[in-house]
């Protein structure tokens, strides 16, 4: 298998929520979080402050001042407000950071950015099966365009990522995020209950992100 080819088949399954095809909801950590209600002090739809883009593994990553990731240590970032906008962030850094970390530190960023349990146990079964020694190829990546916030509470809460994928129409994928150990961590789905991504026409009700080129 090329590299070429192995970055976007591992993109392509992140993006659409099912991890190389795997996931579970482990010993459900939103369990021990409670359920939460959505508070009237936040706005969902408000961008991340003081943006910025950095590439890693030829993809670009947002990175707020305010909202994190506060840290980023090789290829592991962590360190997100409590907020939806850190839970926006997480969602797409753990998203990419899942599919595309090269094969020296992958177990490092998967149990950084996913909820412990089944669905990250099978995460890393499968993920051993491939290997990602290097950058995505230059125009193979997918790119950012922005996000959508649904039914947040500060433990738990549904993201809408919105990606350009090279070659097909805008999509957007869906992310589960719950608070856990201090910061947002993704709760890989169940098998069987991943979520399709859905083909967009616009970015209409989304929180528009501006990439760098």
């Amino acid at each position: 298998m090329t590299s070429t080819l192995r970055h976007r088949l591992l993109t392509a399954a992140i993006l659409s929520a099912t991890v190389l095809g795997v996931g579970a909801c482990s010993s459900d950590p939103a369990d021990d979080t409670g359920a939460g209600t959505t508070s009237t002090s936040v706005d969902p739809s408000a961008a991340p402050a003081d943006i910025s883009w950095n590439s890693w593994q030829g993809v670009n990553l947002p990175t707020s001042a305010v909202d994190g990731p506060t840290t980023v240590d090789g290829d592991v970032a962590a360190g997100y407000a409590h907020s939806p906008q850190g839970a926006a962030l997480a969602a797409i850094q753990g998203t990419l950071r899942l599919a595309m970390a090269p094969d020296t530190s992958w177990p490092a960023v998967a149990n950084s950015v996913a909820a412990p349990g089944e669905g990250r146990d099978s995460y890393a079964v499968n993920r051993a099966l491939v290997t990602v020694t290097g950058p995505a190829p230059a125009g193979s990546a997918p790119q950012i365009k922005g996000f959508r916030v649904q039914d947040y509470t500060p433990t738990r809460t549904v993201v809408n990522i919105a990606a350009a994928q090279p070659g097909t129409t805008l999509v957007a994928a869906t992310q589960t995020m719950v608070w856990s150990g201090e910061d947002w961590k993704i709760l890989l789905p169940a098998p069987g209950s991943e979520t399709a991504p859905q083909t967009l026409s616009d970015l209409s009700g989304y929180t528009v992100l501006e990439a760098t080129s």
